[in-house]
């Protein structure tokens, strides 16, 4: 969500691009937070200030014990140790409201984001988007295409939210592949 700007602000300084399972906002972010539509309830709690801290503080490990398998596909990729290492790392009010912070802009970056073709703009440098078959899969790349015209795009089978984790070989043969 960083990358996509930065790459269409500083068209110069990219040679290429890739986004990994995600919603631009301005680009399909929009559906991914609507719960009604079928997106997920989490864009609105983590946007709310002082809210998920609230409710998460004191229970980080049992919201990421259930967080992190629900968003992958792939059965016991997350071991008790990396939630372990996961919740010692947002353990805490500040730590939570320094991830939950991600989220908070979202929606001024959809404006922000949005405005950019009206005004002719393209994302000239070759753009590779993946996403996991149980997540974001194809949407990414449609979303994105009227404005990429070297867009690429990947699928990694078996994969949810977390493909380095889930799928990390698969994307490894992407990457090295776009970035040849």
């Amino acid at each position: 969500m960083v990358a996509f700007p930065y790459a269409r602000l500083h068209p110069g300084e990219v040679q290429r691009l890739a986004l990994i399972e995600l919603a631009v906002p301005g680009f399909g972010l929009e559906q991914a937070m609507d719960p009604v539509g079928g997106g997920s309830f989490h864009f609105g709690l983590f946007t709310t200030r002082d809210v998920p801290e609230l409710l998460f503080q004191g229970n980080e490990r049992a919201f990421f014990q259930w967080w992190l398998p629900r968003l992958s596909a792939a059965p016991g990729v997350f071991t008790p140790a990396e939630i372990d290492a996961v919740t010692a790392s947002y353990r805490g009010r500040p730590a939570l409201r320094s991830g939950f912070e991600h989220y908070r802009p979202l929606l001024k970056d959809v404006r922000f984001n949005r405005a950019w073709p009206d005004d002719g703009g393209k994302l000239d440098v070759p753009l590779l988007t993946v996403g996991g078959r149980h997540n974001v899969g194809t949407r990414l790349a449609d979303s994105l295409r009227p404005v990429a015209p070297h867009l690429h795009s990947a699928v990694i089978e078996g994969s949810g939210h977390f493909v380095p984790e889930e799928r990390p070989q698969a994307l490894r043969d992407e990457l090295i592949t776009f970035l040849a």
